[in-house]
């Protein structure tokens, strides 16, 4: 791998800030639109989102980790459960081995909505994509991790919490 002279890699760093703060801003809107299409408050949103995660890396979690993970107090994380529990995106279940643990899902309903709305941004994703070598892929899959790695150690530094 070569190394670009300082002048090259201050500007390529300062171009990637540009870029990665114009897709948070814009992953953002998008967001909102979900949440206002949905009727759900940022924290929900949040909380879906971790949900989801966590049951996709085979780990369902519970109250208290959704509480832990959004910096919330259990009252406040019950409140944001219970209000997606209603709107039909996660379903509280026993621990299949621990009866006295209960796990909240992604929901097969949030799974469908999510679907819908998101299948055109799958589509953008897909043809963006296509413009790139499994190799770039790659190297731009290990480049967003270690942020994502590092924004979460700047929140916690921050003291905010991070999922």
């Amino acid at each position: 791998m070569t190394v670009a002279p300082e002048g090259e890699r201050r500007q390529l760093r300062a171009d990637i800030v540009t870029h990665l703060q114009v897709l948070t801003t814009e992953s953002r809107h998008v967001a909102q639109a979900f949440s206002q299409e949905q009727g759900l408050a940022h924290s929900d949103l949040d909380a879906l989102l971790f949900v989801m995660h966590q049951q996709a890396a085979g780990t369902p979690t519970t109250p208290g980790g959704v509480a832990d993970a959004l910096g919330l107090t259990s009252g406040a994380a019950t409140g944001v459960i219970d209000r997606l529990t209603r709107a039909g995106h996660v379903e509280r279940r026993r621990d299949e081995l621990d009866r006295r643990i209960i796990r909240v899902h992604y929901s097969a309903h949030a799974q469908e909505t999510a679907r819908g709305f998101f299948a055109p941004l799958g589509r953008l994703t897909d043809r963006v994509m296509a413009g790139y070598t499994e190799a770039e892929l790659t190297m731009v899959t290990r480049f967003l991790a270690e942020m994502g790695s590092a924004m979460a150690e700047q929140a916690r530094t921050a003291g905010h919490a991070s999922t």
